[in-house]
């Protein structure tokens, strides 16, 4: 096996092992059709690699350093250089053989060689993962949890159909006032665990931010 940068001859296998990867994981809903890009807006420099082996794609790592304004004001942990843990995905047929830690360790020296102070790294529930960026040395910041559902005191409706004007007609049950949209489903982020009762839920997912620092480069 081998480690080396992205081409974009390698765009639809790296599809396809994100998407692989991806699939019974509980980023099942990020189904990327086309390989992430880099803003050059927020991001400074990229570190995009691919494992390959036999000349095929079976893992990829994916990591954008923001601008320097941006680092400063990051949300989490302002610092003079900022990195984004983008993407990491190893296929299933080549899972639990050290590729992905295999692949950080080339990103964390680039990351070192670029002068970046801290790494963060954003998640969802998932004991491979989790686990791996815990013994990467990354430290848990904030977590928060992904909400698919109804909030529970959402405003009664009444679904109609305008013949006229030939289009659906949502309107308040209580006040009779026509809306212009209404919500059926959705995801929402709840910060504070309890909260999540005011939902009639159908799945939630925990999300948790980790932040790996880094000694700066004299």
């Amino acid at each position: 096996m081998m480690i080396r940068n992205y081409e974009p001859k390698d765009e639809k296998e790296w599809v396809y092992t994100k998407a692989l990867s991806y699939l019974f994981s509980p980023f099942f809903d990020d189904m990327s059709r086309e390989k992430d890009t880099f803003d050059e807006d927020i991001y400074q420099s990229t570190i995009e690699l691919v494992a390959v082996e036999e000349g095929k794609i079976i893992g990829l790592l994916d990591i954008g350093v923001y601008t320097k304004d941006i680092s400063e004001q990051y949300t989490y942990h302002p610092a003079d250089k900022v990195a984004y843990f983008s993407n990491l995905a190893v296929h299933p047929d080549h899972q639990n053989k050290g590729i992905a830690s295999k692949l950080f360790k080339e990103a964390e020296q680039r990351l070192h060689d670029q002068g970046v102070n801290a790494l963060a790294i954003f998640t969802r529930d998932g004991d491979a993962a989790n686990y791996l960026y815990k013994k990467w040395g990354a430290e848990i910041v904030s977590t928060d949890y992904l909400v698919v559902g109804t909030p529970k005191d959402l405003p009664d409706f009444r679904f109609g159909f305008d013949a006229e004007n030939k289009r659906l007609k949502f309107t308040d049950s209580q006040t009779k006032k026509e809306l212009p949209y209404y919500l059926r489903e959705g995801t929402y982020i709840v910060s504070q665990k309890e909260n999540i009762d005011l939902f009639d839920v159908e799945t939630v997912y925990k999300e948790t931010t980790y932040i790996k620092e880094y000694e700066s480069k004299k």
